[in-house]
């Protein structure tokens, strides 16, 4: 799946959430240069990244 349907998808939600989340700079410089060179928002990024995350952990440690 594209980035944009995954976005979108993850945007039709009605059981999302906002949060705000303070990086170190280096941190958040490198995450904006990932996320032009993918040209998409930081934003989309970060919760790509958190997404497959959390799916690898429940992989490995399945809810109980």
């Amino acid at each position: 799946m594209n980035w944009r349907k995954m976005f979108g998808k993850l945007m039709s939600q009605s059981d999302r959430v906002q949060t705000s989340i303070y990086f170190p700079k280096d941190i958040h410089e490198a995450l904006v240069r990932w996320a032009q060179e993918e040209d998409r928002p930081i934003s989309n990024l970060v919760v790509r990244i958190v997404s497959k995350a959390v799916e690898e952990r429940e992989k490995q440690n399945p809810p109980q």
